[in-house]
């Protein structure tokens, strides 16, 4: 009897770069894609949670566009009318950037899924395409193409978390982010109370840890710790 293929041995590997990540990096381990998809269970409803929270998120980054006094300086005035406001470039480019990747999500799955093709197009705007992304997540979940849309959807909504993250002061850092393939810094509000229940452990680059990371992140300050102190 032949030897079976390696696709008949083995279940397939998720295609998030997520999950590639944490293969090398021994952070997490790598998790087999779901029956009859490309992503993992875990990546497959991440992606789900990320378009879910699109629109919130992108309403709320709105009011993000015009830096504070405090950020921006006193405006400069000219005569007696002082200059426009200065815009927040971060969140200009990141709202941008959201509604372009979407959009170009939303035209694959419209130009190869079926049953979207039958259906009127979505409006170019981030409710309207995360809301259809979000009815098609299962078709992009088993498309060749489902790593790329994962990780692309995950960093549209990691830059606008970003964005409307509330500036923190008095933030204990912790360590360096356990989510694969991210180097920043994990903080903690340094009066606890109602700030640590709201913000919980949090990475300079948006990611908001999991209890289980966070664990993980103890565990690798613990192991840190004991070799220096060997």
């Amino acid at each position: 009897m032949a030897d079976p293929t390696p696709s008949q041995s083995r279940p397939r590997q998720c295609a998030s770069h997520r999950c590639g990540r944490a293969a090398r990096s021994d952070a997490l381990r790598r998790r087999p894609a779901a029956p009859g998809a490309r992503l993992c269970g875990s990546c497959a409803r991440a992606l789900a949670a990320d378009l879910a929270a699109l629109p919130a998120l992108h309403h709320e980054s709105e009011q993000q566009l015009v830096l504070p006094a405090r950020r921006a300086g006193l405006a400069r005035v000219t005569g007696n009318h002082p200059d426009a406001p200065p815009v927040n470039d971060a969140a200009l480019e990141a709202r941008h950037d959201a509604v372009v990747r979407l959009a170009s999500w939303a035209r694959l799955v419209l130009d190869e899924c079926a049953d979207a093709a039958t259906g009127a197009p979505p409006g170019r705007t981030v409710p309207e395409l995360a809301a259809f992304l979000r009815r098609h997540a299962g078709f992009l979940a088993a498309h060749p193409a489902a790593g790329p849309a994962a990780d692309e959807i995950a960093q549209v909504a990691a830059a606008l978390r970003l964005v409307v993250a509330a500036p923190r002061p008095e933030l204990v850092p912790l360590g360096r982010c356990v989510e694969p393939g991210c180097d920043a810094e994990v903080s903690l509000p340094g009066r606890g109370g109602d700030e640590l229940v709201l913000r919980g452990p949090m990475c300079d680059a948006g990611h908001v840890l999991t209890p289980r990371q966070w664990l993980l992140l103890n565990q690798r300050q613990s192991t840190a710790g004991t070799k220096e102190s060997a």
